[in-house]
């Protein structure tokens, strides 16, 4: 931006012929703009809907993965850090048996548990420290000296104070619904990007970026940790709702969002049904899987609430499982069956809505605009990986892109209602 205000002469001739250093630009940014780019945002966005006539009541959902400013190679997963934080439990434990013999005469004895928190090891260093005081020991270091069983016992708790704090510490990091993340940006999860440049399925840190589309321009964006679109579906409709004040009567995705949690949601805000499910183009492109006798939702049920395999047979109800579906099983050959009627019924709907009129436009209108909107930020503005780090400040960037994206898209359509 520095150089553009003094060699381009449209940017000259927006800055009023000033010449901002990157320094005085970064300042701006950090004490002015970042605070208040939400309000820009979607008070441009207001302006648009008004001058426009934006149709609010439908809105393009999709999603894709940008690359974080974070290295490649360095990454933490969650499952190996619960790992090594298990075999360090158990080398305290055996620490702690050395420190009891040691100390026995003392009639200092220390709990042995199956896991450790921080605070009990910082008491069992406290106390050690407090005889290094005593003793007067000094402590040795290299070839050809011998430590005392104190300096050892000292080095050793102290050792795995450290590593405990540091995998609790990244426990804490990736938190509860993620797996991993990457040690230079600590907010960037670690997921398959479409773009697999060695064709080994490579995971890179980056961030599912979320946008909701109408009329070409987006009006809602959000960023997320989650490497699946599903969770990120109601939180993204719920910041739509709270900033622009209303839902959209017709939010249109595809197969990565529908499912019966986020359809109930859709019933209850009284938002209708044009989402795929994940075996949408099958049933509907698939006559013979469709018709299936063997396929659950084929299955025949008496008045009385029974159902029926495809040879007849009665099946027994076991459990609810936690995923919402009815659990039987055919007796004969003990084969397990889910059966869910509520999201049979949803998916029903979604089918019927889906292949209606409106639901063909919509669909190719989705493809169009919201697919379109990420090939021209991503093909022709060349955004393909964030230059900040952290979450609020990636989210902060790609506003920054939303705003020159719906700027551009206004000033070619002015063009072109000129021409």
């Amino acid at each position: 931006m520095a150089k553009a205000a003094q060699h381009d002469i449209r940017i000259m001739w927006l800055a009023d012929e000033l010449k901002p250093s990157h320094q005085t630009i970064s300042e701006f940014i950090k004490h002015h703009l970042k605070e208040n780019i939400e309000t820009l945002f979607y008070d441009l966005n207001q302006y648009i809907v008004d001058k426009e006539k934006i149709d609010t009541e439908r809105l393009y959902i999709d999603g894709t993965k940008i690359e974080a400013n974070a290295n490649k190679y360095k990454f933490v997963w969650k499952g190996s850090i619960e790992k090594f934080r298990d075999k360090l439990y158990q080398k305290i434990t055996k620490q702690i048996e050395k420190l009891n013999e040691h100390y026995v005469e003392m009639g200092i004895f220390f709990p042995m548990y199956e896991t450790y928190n921080l605070e009990y090891l910082k008491r069992i260093f406290d106390f050690l420290d407090q005889e290094v005081t005593k003793s007067l020991v000094s402590f040795v270091q290299g070839k050809g000296t011998r430590k005392t069983p104190l300096q050892r016992d000292y080095e050793k708790i102290s050792e795995y104070y450290t590593k405990l704090f540091e995998y609790n510490r990244y426990i804490d990091i990736i938190g509860a619904d993620r797996n991993s993340c990457a040690r230079t940006d600590h907010d960037a999860t670690f997921m398959h990007m479409k773009e697999d440049y060695m064709r080994n399925g490579q995971l890179k840190a980056g961030y599912n970026v979320q946008i909701g589309v109408s009329d070409e321009y987006i009006l809602h964006l959000d960023i997320f940790q989650d490497r699946s679109d599903y969770q990120t579906f109601i939180p993204f409709l719920e910041g739509y709702h709270q900033r622009v004040g209303i839902y959209p009567k017709y939010p249109v995705a595809d197969a990565g969002y529908g499912g019966l949690k986020n359809y109930r949601y859709l019933k209850i805000n009284n938002m209708e049904l044009y989402q795929k499910y994940t075996m949408y183009s099958k049933e509907t492109n698939d006559k013979k899987y469709a018709s299936d006798p063997k396929r659950p939702i084929n299955f025949r049920k008496d008045e009385k609430g029974n159902f029926y395999d495809e040879n007849g047979e009665k099946l027994n109800f076991l459990w609810h499982s936690k995923k919402g579906h009815d659990v039987y099983e055919v007796p004969s050959t003990k084969r397990r069956v889910d059966i869910n009627e509520e999201l049979w019924a949803f998916q029903k709907e979604v089918k019927e809505n889906l292949t209606s009129e409106l639901g063909i436009e919509l669909r190719i209108q989705r493809s169009i605009q919201v697919e379109g909107a990420f090939g021209i930020i991503k093909e022709q503005m060349g955004f393909r990986r964030f230059k900040r780090r952290g979450i609020q400040n990636v989210k902060f960037e790609f506003m920054l892109v939303a705003i020159g994206y719906n700027l551009a898209k206004l000033h070619s359509k002015k063009y072109r209602i000129v021409q």
